[in-house]
């Protein structure tokens, strides 16, 4: 016996209305975990970039407190060069004035020169010449000036001059 005048249907566990709230919630919920998937990746990856940024800053820093050093030397070199240089000139300088009051009936065997002193032994033919011509502008530019002579069998005079200037006379260019 029947009581229904239709036939009974199959009743879902989940309407439509539930599945497609139930779908929704899944893709949301899907959706929500691979964006903080996501998100998580991109935290580490910034991570690894600003670990990366900070040893290449480092490894800047470095190099820049290198290059410091590097051009402090260079120019303590240079500054010792040029100052080097200015002596040189100085000392060239002197020397070829020296040799300009040289007359040429002197010969020079040896100078030596330092910053207070200047030795000169040479040949002379006599002690005359070599007072009027070397003396007098060797004893204008030195405080003291002291000359020996020795006589040489052909008659001339082997000489040792020695000439010396006081240490507050030199002043230091650098």
């Amino acid at each position: 016996m029947t009581y229904s005048l239709i036939k009974p249907k199959k009743k879902p566990i989940f309407s439509l209305f539930s599945r497609i709230w139930i779908g929704f919630i899944v893709f949301v919920f899907i959706a929500l975990v691979s964006s903080n998937l996501f998100i998580k990746y991109q935290n580490n990856t910034l991570s690894e970039k600003t670990k990366q940024m900070n040893s290449k800053y480092a490894e800047t820093i470095d190099k820049i407190h290198q290059s410091e050093q590097q051009i402090t030397t260079l120019t303590k070199q240079k500054n010792a060069a040029n100052s080097i240089y200015a002596t040189n000139l100085i000392l060239k300088q002197s020397i070829k004035n020296l040799f300009d009051l040289v007359p040429d009936s002197i010969t020079l065997d040896e100078v030596y020169m330092d910053k207070t002193t200047l030795i000169i032994k040479g040949v002379t033919p006599t002690k005359n010449v070599f007072e009027m011509l070397l003396a007098v502008p060797l004893k204008s530019i030195f405080t003291t000036s002291n000359t020996t002579f020795y006589q040489t069998k052909n008659g001339w005079l082997n000489f040792v001059n020695t000439n010396k200037i006081d240490d507050y006379g030199i002043y230091d260019e650098r």
